[in-house]
């Protein structure tokens, strides 16, 4: 058991690593967005990356998760037939969309960014096109395990993301522009570099209809779970833009991001998680406890460090310049209750190995619709009230509905004997230390007694079993 979960975890370093690395870029902007840009300009900022996301949903439209399952399990003229027929699809359909929206960017500005922005609208096609394809050479590595491949790229996206933001927003000034056509120009360039991976596995001949419907058959119902995930994380915004303003919505949208360092943890594992389970098979629950349980240990370690450190993080200070503009630190009160919602999605994603085995994939629309319902009728009773600590509770809630709702269809379709003990022993370890950190003063010291009074607790508790203490003792060694 032991070795596969290490090779799990080789795996989740490697390309959750590579996630975490595209994803970064956007943290490590954040000191210049939030000194360089008002809230009311972030705002916009993060209005067009949640359509970006929303409509890379949309456009993938489960062939993604589908290609993955088929291509992993697949080998040769198959293998070559899934992937050609899966690529033409996506090809065609971005093209369109991207085509759609550059002649219509005058309309679709005040719909989707709340102003007249017709040039970044155009961006956010092109920028959506090359998206959806960069994604697919991206599959191929993760399928055939080539990681120094896939790191190389995530690293070549963050580099040339943090330089062309610096030369285009700080150089030359072009605010809000220059981000997205940084964007752009990095997209389309990761799409040109990598297609060479998808040329030596394509082949005109055997794009089959057969395999497009197989493709679609699975995948299909990942598109309305797919898009009600994404009602999940664009309908707050919205929503508090209609019942606040758009500084309000910069705000929250600042503090959100922090809070999604939660989300990069639990997606980085996710990217190794998938491939793991799908060639383990049906028979491996054991596993798939045991690895239940080690993953909610760290994700709640780290919730509990974000929790303690946040307001630290944010005033870091370099130079005169913090991490966080001074005007953007009130958003940090919303930090600890995004990344419990995203602790959630932790474990929603933990039992996900059911519904892929025994293609349960439309149970996964109906759990999905009923986080995205969630969370509109939360973000409707608690934002006018509760402002933007009540869209960050609406989030945190819908998160936990799925996790929940999707625990309780796995006992009937893919039951699993999860270490309940040993889970219970967890999350009494991690109330306890948010406890404390209530009844202490916020001094560093302090601080440095709360973090490592989780392990300590857990320790305490008998979590350890006897094998795992040997293990531990042998690394040491």
């Amino acid at each position: 058991m032991f070795d596969q979960i290490k090779k799990l975890t080789g795996q989740t370093l490697i390309y959750g690593s590579g996630h975490i690395l595209a994803r970064l870029v956007t943290f490590l902007l954040l000191p210049l967005y939030t000194n360089v840009f008002t809230a009311e300009e972030y705002g916009v900022i993060s209005l067009a990356y949640v359509f970006l996301g929303f409509m890379g949903v949309v456009l993938h439209y489960g062939l993604d998760l589908s290609l993955m399952k088929k291509y992993v399990l697949s080998e040769g003229d198959e293998q070559k037939s899934f992937l050609s027929t899966a690529y033409i699809s996506l090809l065609c359909t971005s093209f369109v969309f991207a085509a759609i929206v550059s002649l219509s960017s005058e309309i679709l500005s005040p719909i989707i960014l709340a102003g007249h922005y017709p040039t970044l609208m155009i961006y956010i096609g092109w920028i959506i096109f090359c998206d959806v394809l960069w994604s697919v050479p991206q599959l191929i590595m993760r399928a055939e395990e080539k990681p120094t491949k896939y790191i190389a790229f995530s690293l070549m996206n963050v580099i040339s993301m943090m330089v062309l933001n610096l030369v285009f927003v700080l150089g030359l000034e072009m605010g809000l522009e220059g981000v997205l056509l940084s964007n752009l120009i990095v997209s389309g360039g990761l799409l040109l570099i990598s297609f060479p991976i998808v040329f030596k596995r394509f082949s005109f001949k055997h794009i089959s209809g057969k395999h497009w419907w197989s493709l679609m058959t699975f995948g299909i119902p990942f598109l309305p779970a797919g898009i009600f995930s994404m009602i999940m994380e664009i309908s707050d915004r919205y929503i508090l833009k209609w019942f606040t303003d758009m500084e309000t919505v910069g705000l929250y949208s600042a503090g959100y991001k922090i809070g999604m360092l939660m989300m990069l943890v639990v997606m980085g594992f996710n990217m190794g998680w998938q491939p793991f389970f799908l060639k383990a098979g049906k028979n491996q629950k054991e596993i798939f406890s045991r690895i239940t349980t080690y993953v909610l240990v760290v994700t709640g370690f780290l919730w509990l460090l974000l929790f303690i450190w946040v307001e630290n993080i944010v005033r870091i200070n370099v130079g005169g310049i913090s991490f966080y503009g001074e005007t953007f630190w009130s958003s940090t009160k919303i930090v600890p209750v995004i990344a419990l919602g995203y602790w959630f999605h932790g474990v929603y994603i933990l039992q996900m190995p059911g519904m892929y085995l025994l293609e349960k994939s439309r149970s996964l629309m109906w759990v999905r619709a009923t986080g995205a319902g969630t969370n509109i009728l939360l973000n409707f009773i608690l934002i006018p009230t509760y402002g933007a600590m009540g869209a960050a509770w609406a989030t945190c809630f819908s998160f936990a509905a799925m996790a929940f709702l999707l625990f309780f269809m796995n006992l009937q379709f893919f039951p699993i004997d999860y270490e309940w003990g040993r889970i219970i022993r967890v999350i009494i370890s991690v109330m306890m230390v948010f406890a404390m950190g209530f009844t202490m003063e916020a001094t560093g010291v302090n601080k440095l007694i709360l973090s490592f009074s989780y392990p300590v607790i857990l320790y305490l508790t008998g979590f350890l079993t006897i094998n795992e203490q040997q293990y531990i003792r042998r690394i040491f060694r």
